[in-house]
């Protein structure tokens, strides 16, 4: 009996310091885990504020975005407007000088008739041998066949010319014998004519841009404000 009694308080001390060395053990791993789960929440914690900082850095990024594409639609809804603008404003030029074109050709052509009679003076007193008159018909910087003369050479050079007149009729490749030409810079009147002209005999070297007989020529006249006339601005020979 005394066996068991001992039996039995060893076997409960044993069981009792099993319980305590269980619950000591309990207690440190208790302590580890929460000390291992405080510092899991505090790694979670810095996370989310990474997380969050960087979502908020994206939205910040995103809203940057949208201002820049929202601007640069703007920017070019404005291109488009000067564009059609620009477009439209170049398309009206363009008419405004057609019409001024038209009109322009229009009054060249109302002025045939005071260049032709211009030209035919010009003819005539070459013709008559009144070389200093026929100046009068020219522009101050005329030019003849491509030179400019000074009035010694001018009257040398056209001396060599017996007469010289506009033709009557137009040949087959110009129906009239003195026509207005379109186009061409807009202060200047161009005519293509058909002269007879009669050269001095050996006058050829001294004269080469006129042949006896038929001779188209493109005279470009050009309007004097001063004597509100219209006056010879150059002369070439047309093939």
């Amino acid at each position: 009996m005394k066996k068991f009694v001992i039996v039995m308080i060893s076997a409960i001390v044993l069981f009792l310091f099993l319980m305590l060395n269980y619950l000591v053990w309990d207690k440190e791993n208790l302590q580890s885990q929460r000390e291992s789960d405080k510092i899991e929440q505090d790694w979670l914690k810095g996370q989310n504020r990474i997380l969050s900082a960087t979502v908020e850095d994206l939205e910040q990024a995103n809203k940057k975005l949208e201002n820049e594409v929202a601007a640069n639609k703007n920017e070019m809804s404005d291109l488009e407007e000067k564009l059609r603008s620009t477009l439209q404003k170049e398309a009206n030029d363009l008419q405004e000088i057609q019409r001024q074109s038209e009109a322009l050709n229009a009054f060249k052509v109302l002025m045939e008739q005071d260049v032709k009679q211009v030209t035919e003076n010009w003819f005539y007193s070459i013709t008559q041998k009144n070389y200093l008159d026929s100046m009068a018909y020219l522009n101050k910087e005329f030019t003849l066949w491509g030179e400019s003369y000074t009035e010694d050479k001018y009257i040398e050079l056209v001396s060599n010319i017996e007469s010289i007149f506009i033709a009557e009729e137009g040949n087959s490749s110009q129906k009239d014998a003195f026509m207005v030409l379109e186009g061409g810079e807009p202060h200047v009147v161009q005519a293509s004519l058909l002269v007879k002209a009669y050269i001095a005999k050996d006058a050829e070297k001294s004269l080469p841009y006129l042949v006896d007989g038929l001779n188209t020529l493109e005279v470009g006249f050009i309007y004097n404000s001063e004597s509100k006339k219209w006056v010879i601005m150059h002369v070439i020979t047309k093939n």
